[in-house]
């Protein structure tokens, strides 16, 4: 017969798959700076969350999605569906790499070089070539927006994408 593992062992181990299912169940995935229309209607099935679209004054759709937690991001679509801005808060760190797709390179090389310089970092601003990012956040908080130059419709101010 077995010798019977000790508690405090047996349930840390659990501890630590509960927290790696819950971790990959609360990861965030987001409709992709520059794609679809399609990929923020994904989206929303796959956090079950609730979508809300309102029409823009030049034509595009802004589609909010709201989750169980309270986070919500915002994505802006132009009038060729396509995602030019999103703007977030949410309760876990965003990611970058999910939310910018082939700009995140871009975001990684603007924030490395910020990095560089002395001082704690809590928030990072990018604007690089096409794309701008400003972010920043703490622990259960973060916000931002992205946006690519390019694809923002004519007198959509940057302001307006919060």
């Amino acid at each position: 017969m077995r010798a019977p593992r000790p508690l405090p062992i047996l349930l840390a181990g659990r501890a630590r798959i509960a927290a790696s299912v819950l971790a990959l169940a609360c990861a965030p995935s987001w409709a992709v700076l520059g794609g679809d229309i399609g990929s923020v209607q994904a989206d929303q099935v796959r956090m079950k969350a609730t979508r809300i679209a309102n029409n823009d004054a030049q034509g595009g759709t802004v589609h909010e999605i709201r989750m169980p937690d309270g986070s919500s991001i915002r994505q802006f679509v132009n009038s060729r569906g396509v995602v030019y801005a999103v703007a977030w808060s949410t309760r876990l760190k965003p990611d970058f790499a999910q939310l910018l797709g082939r700009h995140s390179a871009e975001f990684d090389a603007g924030v490395s070089a910020d990095l560089r310089s002395p001082g704690i970092k809590r928030s990072a601003f990018v604007d690089r070539d096409d794309l701008v990012v400003n972010s920043a956040g703490r622990l259960g908080a973060f916000v931002g927006r992205a946006w690519l130059k390019s694809q923002v419709p004519v007198g959509t101010r940057s302001d307006a994408i919060r």
